[in-house]
């Protein structure tokens, strides 16, 4: 990976998003393999979308600070929404690079 090319990856090899998107451990989603990264992205997604647009909790034990804590971003509403846009934006081109290179 170049951290050039993905800054916000880079700045964030420590936590525990990088470790499960990079990791071996994969599931199943609809009969294609998908990493326990990919699938926490796209549910935070949802979630912090709803938390930062509507102020409203996915869940009664849901908390910001764990989606914070696991991707490394840090803000509040529309600023930690941007970061974490901009973080997964780098995901979707970096794994759409993998899929080229793959084939």
């Amino acid at each position: 990976m170049n951290k050039l090319e993905y800054p916000m990856l880079a700045a964030r090899m420590d936590t525990r998003f990088v470790e499960d998107l990079t990791g071996g451990t994969e599931m199943s989603v609809n009969g294609s393999p998908m990493s326990r990264g990919v699938w926490n992205m796209i549910i935070s997604k949802r979630d912090l979308s709803l938390w930062c647009k509507h102020k409203m909790k996915p869940h009664r034990h849901w908390k910001v600070s764990d989606v914070k804590t696991y991707f490394g971003i840090k803000g509040n509403g529309p600023k930690l929404l941007d970061q974490f846009l901009a973080l997964t934006a780098e995901v979707d081109r970096l794994h759409a690079v993998k899929e080229v290179s793959d084939d």
